[in-house]
């Protein structure tokens, strides 16, 4: 009885240290890719290894990248998290489905790293991933993804997996990586923000590939706004409504009419007066105070129903202001102009709204650029 006992733990034991060296976790020698192992993802500038290590070195080689998206690293990251309400689907993959019933949060896993080199010939560098997202149950089944932002460029490598919580290894245990990038092409196919999904051959097996990456290219930013308009996303129509939502339209259309009112007033009062002085004194107001009302009122609101209130309520005033001094027919030019204002604006309370100081930056500029043509004579 003792010998079988003495057996079956030696056996048990013998198992358990198998599968350390099947699966090794020691650090690496640091050893980088080989020209010959990257690949240049198409519109994107750079080399990349195709997988990810658990080190900074080739020899901590685990699952491959199958997912690259073209959209500024900040976007994509809000692309998954701000979209709460979307329609969740069934993703299939031969025998596998993932059914997602939550939207994606913030996960956490291993630090893991990817290798990204300007060209085949240039060192390069080790990039570790700097968001996790997953979306199922910890404890159950979830698609899990890793984005590593690359150094240059606005291009990220996502490494997507389909995992579950295996509690003999007390860990999660992965089941694949295609169903993983099959449920992001599905989830974003349809969003208004995305121009093309596609995919892409570079021929590097193993980490689970088989030779086929996912591309995903976001539309440019200031063509964020206009699709959010027509986009799918009910965001805007739920509840949690606030008097900051009102006020913020009504406001900026406030500006609108009451630099026209009031510089009509004084007009009226000082006749005498050269008028252009009065324009000019008043135009700070029109220039600076829908920024600034948006600086004030967007931060911490839905970000897609904040820039859509900003847009219309500044679109509302224009179409006020102009019915008000009887003007009745708009040449077409002024009419881009006008509709660039409101992009301008909404852009730029879409990134005050969620936080996003690159998206927030855009806006402003786009602001000030469309302020600048009409005084440079453009328009």
């Amino acid at each position: 009885m003792r010998a079988r006992l003495i057996a079956f733990v030696a056996i048990v034991v013998f198992a358990l240290l198998a599968s350390v060296a099947v699966n090794p976790s020691a650090p690496g020698t640091g050893q980088n890719p080989a020209a010959e192992l990257l690949y240049a993802p198409e519109g994107t500038g750079n080399h990349l290894w195709p997988y990810t290590s658990r080190t900074r070195s080739i020899e901590g080689r685990t699952l491959a990248i199958n997912v690259v998206v073209r959209a500024d690293p900040e976007e994509l990251e809000a692309a998954f998290l701000d979209r709460s309400d979307q329609n969740w689907t069934t993703v299939e993959s031969d025998d596998e489905f993932v059914a997602a019933s939550s939207p994606w949060q913030p996960a956490r896993g291993a630090a893991r790293y990817t290798y990204v080199a300007p060209d085949r010939n240039a060192t390069g560098t080790w990039v570790r991933a700097e968001h996790q997202l997953g979306t199922g149950t910890y404890l159950g089944r979830r698609v899990h993804i890793r984005v590593y932002p690359a150094p240059s460029g606005n291009w990220s490598a996502i490494q997507a997996h389909v995992e579950y919580w295996d509690w003999f290894r007390m860990r999660h245990t992965v089941t694949g990586i295609r169903p993983g990038a099959r449920f992001i092409e599905r989830d974003l196919r349809d969003e208004p923000f995305v121009e093309r999904v596609a995919r892409e051959y570079h021929g590097f097996p193993g980490g689970g590939s088989d030779g086929w990456v996912t591309t995903i290219e976001f539309a440019a930013p200031v063509a964020l706004v206009g699709a959010v308009a027509v986009g799918h996303r009910r965001e805007w129509l739920d509840g949690n409504w606030s008097p900051v939502d009102l006020a913020l339209p009504i406001a900026l259309a406030g500006v609108l009419l009451g630099v026209r009112s009031l510089g009509l007033a004084v007009e009226s009062t000082v006749p005498a007066a050269d008028p252009r002085i009065f324009a000019a004194g008043l135009y700070p107001v029109l220039a600076f105070g829908p920024p600034a009302l948006v600086a004030w009122l967007a931060g911490d609101r839905p970000p897609e129903r904040t820039a859509l209130l900003a847009g219309g309520g500044l679109g509302t005033g224009v179409v006020l202001d102009l019915v008000g001094v009887g003007v009745r027919e708009i040449p077409i030019r002024l009419t881009v102009h006008r509709f660039a204002l409101c992009c301008a604006l909404g852009l730029f309370a879409l990134g005050i709204a969620r936080g996003d100081r690159r998206t927030a930056a855009a806006g402003a500029l786009a602001w000030l650029l469309a302020l600048a043509t009409p005084l440079a004579g453009y328009v």
